[in-house]
């Protein structure tokens, strides 16, 4: 049987942080389950978060009016990308699971790591029209959130002042990983460590540890699949007339962003729901 890839890509810049601390207990923990770890430690590697036409080599096929998506995708096809981003979507295609390790920033992503989703997940290689969410390139592997924060958990709950976590992470689950196709296990969140005393981060530590003895094996996060939607310009890549009409008597919406004016789904982005709770109804 071939071995299997696990991919961290890695944004931190002390390598004494409570993230580089989880970053080894993943790699550590995979390793021993016979997973070979490839680490892109992002900021030791320097790598350019700026998405420019520098990543593409050679000419380009509109001079006059450059625009990113367009020519990354033409360079992709043609072997043109900078060596860097090749070097990343290498191990892109080489992995089964992708591990997003770093702290949160302004409710997101550090700049570094938006550089590589930006820059590395180009058109074509990660996603085309008729190739994304439930259909993407990337639906057999599966991919994750892991990030610290400096608020409580209390403060970004739906009544704290940060608001419901689930709507934060929607963007990133939803319109970047699971667009691309990658089932989305459910994030991996450490609560404000830096104000935890240290049994209190040995704990975080060894309950990342007993988690991913059993990753591979958890159900995705839920998301609404393309069947539910025309898939046509005419039709507006709305939903289909008759899965609104079954949808009218459900108490919630179909996800944490199809909430369709009801209350969301409980825990949508943070919990795998049971495979008959809030199931979306595929028919069409």
């Amino acid at each position: 049987m071939a071995q299997k890839t696990a991919l961290i890509v890695y944004a931190h810049q002390s390598p004494g942080s409570f993230n580089a601390a989880v970053r080894d207990v993943a790699s550590q923990e995979l390793t021993e389950q016979g997973y070979r770890v490839i680490v892109s430690d992002l900021y030791a590697m320097n790598f350019r978060a700026n998405a420019t036409q520098d990543d593409i080599i050679g000419d380009l096929k509109n001079s006059e009016l450059f625009q990113y998506g367009e020519e990354t995708m033409h360079a992709w096809m043609e072997g043109r990308l900078s060596d860097d981003i090749m070097a990343e979507q290498r191990k892109v295609e080489e992995a089964e699971l992708i591990i997003f390790q770093f702290p949160l920033y302004w409710f997101s992503v550090p700049a570094i790591m938006k550089g590589w989703m930006d820059r590395v997940l180009t058109q074509g290689f990660a996603f085309s029209l008729e190739k994304m969410y439930n259909n993407g390139i990337f639906k057999d592997k599966k991919a994750m959130l892991s990030f610290t924060t400096g608020a409580t958990q209390t403060m970004f709950q739906p009544d704290g002042i940060n608001g419901d976590i689930n709507i934060t992470l929607w963007p990133l689950q939803n319109g970047t990983l699971h667009f691309c196709g990658f089932q989305v296990l459910a994030p991996q969140i450490f609560w404000s460590p830096a104000h935890c005393p240290p049994m209190v981060r040995t704990a975080m530590l060894e309950g990342w540890r007993g988690r991913l003895k059993g990753l591979l094996a958890e159900k995705p996060l839920t998301f609404a699949p393309c069947e539910l939607f025309d898939l046509s310009f005419q039709g507006g890549f709305l939903l289909w007339p008759k899965v609104r009409e079954e949808r009218e008597s459900q108490p919630y919406g179909i996800t944490t962003g199809h909430h369709l004016g009801k209350l969301l789904p409980p825990d949508n982005q943070t919990r795998a729901q049971p495979s008959d709770e809030n199931k979306p109804d595929c028919k069409n």
